[in-house]
């Protein structure tokens, strides 16, 4: 893996075009993957289904759990500061399992965005960077499922999605991190750094967007010149949610909450980076 970021870093041309290809592929090609997982579901049953891909993913962790199990016994191959984001990233998997799942295969997200993120690190050469700029696609892709794939059936821009993407992610840097496969960029102070002055930037946008009423939360907020709801679900809003179709029980995030979730997120993880620049 480390030649692979390093060869990468060194190809900017062959890893941009990595990146751009890899973006598409996972905007544009959702719905055709959809349908297989929804062929899939129907054959087995969704039961079957679920239990088939908690079971792949328990092997994935445990697979993990070992790699980090074996680098701590040989103690010059962690960087332990790395591990502790992996096991926060780790533990955020975990609870959004539990509490904001729709449906187990939802998980692929995490994947999904962790691989965009091992792209953009070595182009970006900061995690905060590739966190940064993998939250552009992620919210292009919430936005295109939301209101272009699915507008009759989809009842909120999702939050949960945006926050499984940010941990898968985390996860997958944080692995980097974790056993020292790092770019070979040198660190720029905090305030040289453009992902920092852009998640500012981003969250002052979405104020003046929430203040102008051009996005608005729930439906009954919005006016004339609205031009997004983030969420129109219909029934009344508990903390639990169950799912009109398949039965599940889970938590949806509220926008404003989903959008301080978010932030956070980023954030946290930005914090992966060296805060000041080596002498």
């Amino acid at each position: 893996m480390r030649q692979i970021i390093h060869w990468l870093e060194a190809h900017k041309c062959v890893n941009a075009l990595l990146v751009l290809f890899y973006s598409l592929f996972v905007v544009f090609a959702h719905d055709f993957f959809v349908q297989i997982s929804v062929n899939l579901m129907n054959y087995l049953s969704l039961e079957v289904y679920n239990q088939v891909v908690a079971a792949i993913a328990l092997a994935l962790l445990l697979g993990l759990i070992y790699l980090v199990s074996y680098g701590i016994k040989n103690r010059s191959k962690v960087d332990f500061a790395g591990l502790v984001f992996l096991m926060m990233s780790i533990a955020g998997l975990v609870v959004h399992f539990f509490v904001f799942t729709e449906m187990n295969i939802e998980f692929i997200h995490a994947a999904e965005f962790g691989i965009l993120a091992l792209f953009l690190y070595p182009l970006v050469g900061r995690f905060g960077a590739a966190i940064s700029f993998a939250l552009a696609i992620m919210v292009i892709d919430e936005w295109y499922q939301y209101q272009v794939l699915y507008p009759e059936t989809v009842e909120y821009f999702d939050f949960n999605d945006l926050q499984l993407d940010l941990l898968g992610a985390g996860l997958f840097l944080s692995m980097l991190k974790t056993f020292r496969i790092l770019a070979k960029k040198q660190p720029v102070g905090i305030a040289k750094r453009s992902e920092f002055y852009g998640i500012i930037h981003g969250a002052l946008a979405v104020i003046i967007l929430l203040s102008f009423s051009f996005v608005v939360p729930y439906a009954y907020q919005a006016t004339d010149g609205t031009w997004l709801v983030l969420n129109a679900i219909q029934e009344p809003y508990g903390f639990w949610r169950v799912h009109p179709e398949i039965g599940s029980t889970y938590h949806v995030l509220e926008p404003v909450t989903g959008l301080v979730v978010v932030f956070g997120i980023c954030l946290f993880y930005m914090a992966m980076d060296p805060i000041s620049s080596e002498k």
